[in-house]
């Protein structure tokens, strides 16, 4: 595969889930990956949330907004993860083409009530499983690796890292 490899993260709202992918890719892919997100039904507006955990950790964002899919006709896509949770009756989009998918199902922390600490608890919940995930994918040997072997390797991803 190319390199960098440019890996659109996915969901329903694009606010929290796939904008936090969508940093951490360009964070952590120190090159070999690049970070895109979209949502189907987007919400037009960036989670304060997932700005502020990412600021919390250090990781920088690249002007975020929440875009439709249709925003990124044109763009070079060489892998789609999509990170709706499904396990929750939520409706994930589907990306039409030939482009490598896998499925990183994650609660949506947009959703998470409570006191003000544990809604901050479920956006670092969300960090921390994405920041597992990305790490990993960007530690994978991308120049030997063909369409089914990143597939594979990143649905192992999640699987392995199914508790983090």
């Amino acid at each position: 595969m190319n390199t960098p490899l440019n890996v659109l993260f996915l969901c329903t709202g694009n606010s929290c889930r796939s904008i936090i992918g969508e940093a951490l890719a360009d964070h952590l892919g120190q090159g070999k990956l690049r970070g895109l997100s979209a949502g189907s039904m987007p919400t037009g507006k960036v989670n304060e949330n997932a700005l502020a955990v990412l600021s919390r950790h250090g990781v920088a964002v690249n002007n975020p907004s929440s875009k439709n899919m249709d925003d990124l006709e044109g763009e070079q896509i060489d892998m789609v993860i999509t990170v709706c949770d499904a396990a929750a009756g939520e409706a994930c989009p589907v990306w039409l083409g030939d482009t490598p998918k896998v499925h990183w199902g994650l609660a949506d922390p947009a959703h998470a009530t409570g006191t003000e600490d544990e809604i901050q608890a479920a956006f670092e919940a969300t960090y921390s499983a994405l920041n597992a995930r990305i790490k990993a994918l960007a530690e994978l040997d991308l120049a030997d690796i063909n369409p089914l072997g990143l597939i594979a390797s990143a649905q192992k991803i999640h699987r392995d890292l199914g508790d983090s």
